[in-house]
């Protein structure tokens, strides 16, 4: 499908989706009539937070000195955020709720100022019950006012690049100029011990960044948008007290622009079944999780040697354990297949992690946790990234309006590709905050 038929195809989603929302709108003011001025909830908060990066460019190894404009490795900086914070709750009747809130977050790089970024946050959120029916639609977006140029990562073994971070350097990515929208719609249909429920959402990853021709710029770090839309329904059956069972499937399609110059992209539709659990299997422990298979038709832009039609492992699970009244135990463990976003490609994004909290009186609270995240690239592509956090935080609570955190964090990143040392970092992250609710 070209770029003229995923764009017809968007409009047609989103007014799928406005018109849902007008609709339960609709459904809920023709049930009890609109109660202005009632209900309302404003809130207003101000987070400051200051860190140290001891890597802010995620390099560990010298550029080559043939190539110029490089990033250098171990670049320190402290790094300061100012974040306020205005949300607005409206509860007028049972049918029709909403959230919504703004939150622009000022990041200042003291010894890098090219990495200087604004980056505003804006939610709305609605829900309500309309009979037996419960439904909820969330809208995010995220406009990142940053670098519009990417970097140029200066490292050459046996004559190729090598120098790029392990997985393109998410968090190099995530300050540069982007729109990044996520969409979701869901509907509970409860009959008995069983449910019904339609399920829908979209990613669209919209880069503001100026692209290069690898031809020319072999060493700069592109940016190609990426996006993500899907439907589907799950049908769940109360096997426990407090927790569903459940079968489900989704329809998906993803879209990936070529570089200037290229003709390759990843550009795929997805067919996946899926099979997990969902609530309290028992008084300490709570699984929202699924698990199942994903069969992709990719277009026939991509290069020879890659498997347009295959087949794949997909699952989202979360365990929470409560051992104690004062302990809680985090799993998380994540894995899908998407096209990447430093260059034409696709690889499965793989996420294992552990966090736990043990709370210590009434105002604080420790906690550690260990990450493992991955990125493993389908062939041709040579790649297979991993990045490994270890972390730790003490928060304290002093009242209702102000609380504080300490934390810190330890990168450090492998490939299991040879001569690609580039792709290899460590990083300590140290951060102070404190937040005070209005």
């Amino acid at each position: 499908m070209g770029n003229i038929g995923w764009r017809r195809v968007w409009r047609g989603w989103t007014r799928v989706l406005v018109g849902s929302s007008l609709l339960a709108i609709a459904m809920s003011a023709g049930a009890q009539g609109w109660k202005l001025a009632t209900n309302l909830t404003l809130k207003a908060e101000l987070s400051v937070r200051e860190s140290f990066d001891s890597n802010v460019y995620l390099q560990d190894v010298e550029p080559s000195p043939s190539v110029t404009n490089a990033v250098k490795p171990f670049q320190e900086s402290f790094v300061t955020s100012v974040t306020p914070r205005l949300a607005l709750d409206w509860k007028p009747m049972a049918e029709f709720n909403l959230a919504t809130s703004y939150a622009p977050e000022v990041v200042r790089y003291h010894a890098e100022p090219s990495e200087n970024h604004e980056t505003h946050r804006v939610a709305l959120n609605m829900s309500g019950q309309v009979g037996i029916v419960s439904w909820e639609q969330f809208n995010t977006l995220n406009y990142i006012d940053g670098n519009k140029e990417g970097l140029t990562f200066g490292i050459i073994e046996n004559g190729v690049p090598a120098g790029a971070p392990a997985i393109g350097g998410i968090p190099i990515r995530d300050r540069r100029e982007a729109l990044i929208y996520r969409n979701g719609f869901r509907a509970f249909h409860p009959h008995g011990k069983w449910f019904f429920r339609p399920v829908a959402w979209s990613y669209v990853h919209d880069f503001r960044t100026e692209t290069r021709s690898r031809a020319q710029y072999p060493f700069y770090q592109n940016y190609v948008d990426r996006n993500d839309f899907t439907v589907g329904i799950d049908t769940g059956y109360k096997a426990f007290k407090d927790a569903y069972l459940i079968v489900g499937y989704r329809y998906g399609f993803q879209d990936e622009t070529p570089l200037p110059g290229e003709t390759v992209h990843y550009s795929n539709e997805y067919n996946r079944f899926v099979v997990g659990i969902e609530g309290k299997v028992a008084d300490w422990m709570k699984i929202m999780g699924v698990i199942g298979p994903d069969y992709r038709d990719y277009a026939k832009a991509t290069p020879s040697g890659f498997d347009e039609h295959h087949t794949s492992l997909y699952y989202d699970a979360t365990i929470s354990l409560t051992p104690t009244k004062r302990d809680t135990i985090t799993l998380l463990a994540r894995k899908f297949e998407q096209p990447a976003f430093g260059a034409p490609s696709a690889y499965e994004d793989i996420t294992w992690e552990i966090a736990w909290r043990h709370q210590l009186g009434q105002r604080f609270t420790v906690g550690t946790g260990f990450r493992a995240y991955g990125g493993e690239w389908l062939s041709p592509v040579r790649r297979d990234d991993w990045i490994y956090t270890a972390s730790a935080l003490l928060n304290y609570v002093h009242n209702q309006h102000l609380s504080g955190e300490l934390s810190y964090g330890y990168d450090w990143s492998e490939s299991r590709v040879p001569n690609t040392s580039g792709r290899e970092y460590t990083r300590h992250l140290v951060a102070l905050g404190m937040k005070y609710a209005f």
